[in-house]
């Protein structure tokens, strides 16, 4: 009987490339985009500047066309709707944020709601607006993720929310408040890498991201589909990224062999 295996997406914070400008990229990209580079590398992005300030749809649209098909967009959910004080925001907002990464199409990939770090425990709060979030994806088409920079929020009520909503948390390494790596629930998982002390520097070890390419293949052995982005893109989110995908295929690969 084949084994189940899962799909692996991976990508940096905001398109982050290995090469400084258009004249280093080979010689095909030269006259195409930065995003058009980079989906020749990687098969996933996680659009940070969603966060300060909604795009286009038109400019989302443009997006989707310039990528394989195989690729899938990530967006971060505009801070105007996750960073008001009592988690206060307007239901519009959301509406039009959603019906914008819409046109990402059959690229869509994960939507990540990221919460700062003075938010703490508000479930009614937290349940109102993702209530409108699910709302607004009325056919469920977007895997949703949350990330929390406060303790507060790992406490049983909000695993049951997350589950009623089937949404999950964003696995991230943020010192202060890192998601406990707990058994996880549902076919997907989103694991987010910023920086090993934080502040989206510095470079992981070989042996950390071998130890994270273990867990992943076992992840997608079960047939969960796993979405992963670097952003120390202030340090070495690239190579990191390179030698992580590296490791899952070459534990894949002798998986393979192994049948």
């Amino acid at each position: 009987m084949p084994q189940v295996i899962g799909d692996f997406y991976s990508g940096t914070s905001n398109i982050t490339l290995p090469v400084r400008n258009k004249q280093a990229f080979p010689v095909e990209f030269r006259d195409k985009s930065r995003l058009t580079f980079y989906a020749s590398l990687f098969n996933s992005l996680e659009v940070n500047s969603s966060f300060y300030k909604i795009p286009q749809p038109a400019t989302v649209e443009k997006w989707a066309a310039s990528v394989p098909e195989n690729f899938k967009f990530t967006f971060k959910l505009w801070r105007e709707i996750t960073h008001n004080k009592g988690l206060v925001f307007n239901p519009d907002a959301v509406r039009r944020f959603m019906d914008t990464i819409n046109r990402a199409g059959d690229k869509k990939g994960c939507l990540l709601v990221q919460f700062p770090p003075g938010q703490a425990f508000d479930l009614f709060g937290l349940d109102r607006l993702l209530a409108e979030i699910r709302s607004a994806d009325e056919d469920n088409s977007w895997k949703i993720f949350l990330e929390f920079r406060n303790r507060s929020w790992y406490v049983e009520d909000i695993y049951e929310l997350l589950d009623q909503y089937s949404m999950g948390f964003v696995i991230h390494d943020l010192p202060a408040s890192a998601t406990p790596l707990n058994d996880v629930a549902g076919d997907f998982m989103y694991l987010r890498f910023h920086g090993p002390n934080g502040g989206y520097r510095g470079s992981y070890t070989d042996d950390f991201l071998y130890e994270y390419a273990l867990y992943i293949n076992e992840w997608m052995q079960d047939g969960k589909t796993i979405f992963s982005y670097f952003n120390n893109t202030m340090g070495d989110a690239v190579k990191n990224l390179q030698t992580l995908n590296h490791f899952v295929n070459e534990l894949k690969d002798r998986d393979a062999s192994d049948e």
